[in-house]
């Protein structure tokens, strides 16, 4: 059970923080049945009621601090998906940021990277549905560790990097 001021990871919805836990007050709706109370952490002025009881609702705490760390160290050995059947890649690619575990949104990364990549070499530009699915999975997970390490979503890639570069010294 999460509590007020907590902050989660809600399915693919990104990052949002526990405000609260309330019943509703609507007609058809169990008086008993306890929602958390969440703001959105990019639209703090909207609000999420999400059962409590949810057996289909992902959510998760955030990392902590030094499991953020310890996951940075393991961006490296992250392996890349190779799936070449369209509609199975963009199945995968929609299983892993619906996880909303670290590991899986940043395989999705690793792999339009690699995408991107490849395709600039070959003049091209990556799709708007890979294009979709990179900054979907980059926004969940740059904006928790953003919140983690009190930095901006945008400082994200190069804090990774350096973190790289002061592990290989």
């Amino acid at each position: 059970m999460f509590a007020a001021g907590d902050y989660v990871v809600y399915g693919c919805k990104g990052i949002h923080r526990v405000t609260g836990i309330t019943t509703l007050n609507i007609d058809g709706v169990s008086k008993d049945k306890k929602y958390y109370v969440m703001q959105p952490f990019q639209k703090p002025e909207g609000s999420v009621y999400v059962p409590v009881d949810a057996p289909n609702v992902n959510m998760r705490l955030i990392m902590t601090e030094a499991e953020a760390k310890d996951f940075i160290r393991t961006i490296a050995d992250i392996e890349i998906l190779d799936i070449q059947n369209n509609k199975q890649r963009d199945e995968t690619y929609k299983a892993c940021i619906k996880s909303c575990e670290p590991a899986e949104l940043m395989r999705v990364i690793k792999t339009l990277y690699k995408k991107r990549e490849e395709r600039e070499a070959a003049g091209k530009k990556l799709t708007l549905t890979d294009l979709h699915y990179m900054e979907e999975a980059e926004n969940i997970l740059y904006e928790e560790l953003g919140i983690i390490f009190k930095l901006p979503r945008e400082a994200i890639p190069e804090f990774i990097m350096d973190t790289f570069e002061k592990e290989s010294v």
